[in-house]
């Protein structure tokens, strides 16, 4: 009688934890952190300070609620990554009222209320974002800019004191103070673009003499999009993501830039850097349209998906000029991701293609 060996099938188990991941992918951000620190002062901080704490917080009450065990759910860290790419997100300097709207809806309504983590359907980070920029549009393109930036020293105890001030205004003594702490409101994007009109900042730093981290050569928003960029590259060699979304996102803005302006070759220049080093296109890139689980996870489903979001990208900011086209653009392709992944999914073994293969190779011998 014939013996049969009932084997469990082969698995293959991933070297890193969730938690460990989620570390390396904050790790992966602090180049581009530290550098807008170091342009723009204590602001950034103060926002991932507070964001952290607050997702952490309501982490936890959602996971009571849901009577689910709070320590071993906490420690995969995803709350860590979302509080900081929402921080990031968020004006440095916005009022405290504003993270704690933004982080609860990005941690109970896009998360939670879907079942947590693992089966959001959306970027819970650009969930909050895109609700807050959507209810308070004012406060969300507007940057509380210190006194002492100005004075080239945004590091300061002032600096900090003034960013402390403008997100705790109770902190302030009178309303009078409260407002001298803020040097003026600037709209980001337009803050962006002045910055880079014409040719790169760094090339302009290079022509003049100025050095590239000093504060006046106004090379900040390009260093922080190249640090990010850096990141990113460290997850692709450490393989916690692939190369087809931020690849075809990018491959897209270049052939997109180039095809829709002018054959000029100064101005394609100036187009295409603008789009890649410009405004939020790297972090969105390598960071937030990779999110495993609301990305699409087929290989050719991820370069579609980098497609249109690239595409996204693009036509929203020179058709429309809306605000966070990078966040509407990630979250419209999350939408795409199940049904691109459902018609990008692997045959299977035993279909009509292969069967008339082996038939073949059967015939042939």
């Amino acid at each position: 009688m014939m013996q049969t060996i009932n084997n469990s099938p082969s698995m293959q188990f991933g070297k890193l934890k969730t938690g460990r991941i989620m570390l390396i992918v904050f790790a992966a951000l602090l180049p581009g952190i530290s550098i807008t620190t170091w342009f723009f002062g204590w602001g950034l901080l103060i926002n991932l300070m507070l964001a952290s704490i607050l997702a952490y917080s309501l982490e936890a009450l959602a996971l009571n609620i849901q009577k689910r065990p709070v320590k071993g759910s906490l420690s995969d860290n995803s709350a860590l990554v979302t509080a900081v790419l929402f921080g990031i997100t968020v004006p440095p300097g916005s009022s405290w009222w504003l993270i704690l709207l933004g982080i609860t809806f990005a941690i109970l309504i896009a998360k939670h209320a879907y079942g947590g983590l693992g089966q959001n359907p959306f970027n819970p980070a650009m969930c909050g974002y895109l609700f807050l920029l959507l209810s308070f549009p004012l406060e969300m393109t507007s940057w509380q800019i210190p006194i002492d930036y100005i004075n080239s020293s945004p590091l300061g105890w002032e600096g900090f004191k003034q960013n402390l001030q403008a997100v705790f205004p109770v902190l302030s003594s009178n309303i009078e103070s409260a407002q001298i702490t803020v040097d003026g409101k600037t709209i980001a994007t337009p803050l962006i673009t002045s910055k880079m009109v014409g040719t790169s900042a760094i090339l302009e730093a290079q022509q003049s003499g100025l050095a590239l981290f000093a504060r006046t050569s106004e090379t900040g928003w390009e260093l922080i999009n190249i640090s990010y960029m850096l990141g990113g590259f460290a997850l692709l060699s450490l393989r916690i993501i692939s190369w087809h979304i931020p690849f075809s996102i990018i491959a897209t803005l270049i052939i997109t830039s180039y095809w829709f302006h002018s054959s000029s070759t100064s101005t394609i220049f100036v187009v295409t850097y603008l789009h890649l080093f410009g405004s939020a296109t790297m972090i969105g890139a390598f960071f937030i349209a990779t999110d495993p689980v609301s990305a699409a996870t087929t290989t050719k489903g991820k370069i579609l998906y980098g497609i249109v979001i690239g595409l996204g990208i693009y036509f929203i900011r020179e058709e429309n000029h809306h605000f966070g086209p990078v966040a509407i653009a990630i979250l419209f392709g999350n939408f795409c991701a199940p049904l691109l992944d459902y018609y990008c999914r692997p045959q299977i073994y035993g279909n009509s293609k292969q069967k008339r293969f082996l038939w073949f190779l059967r015939n042939r011998s």
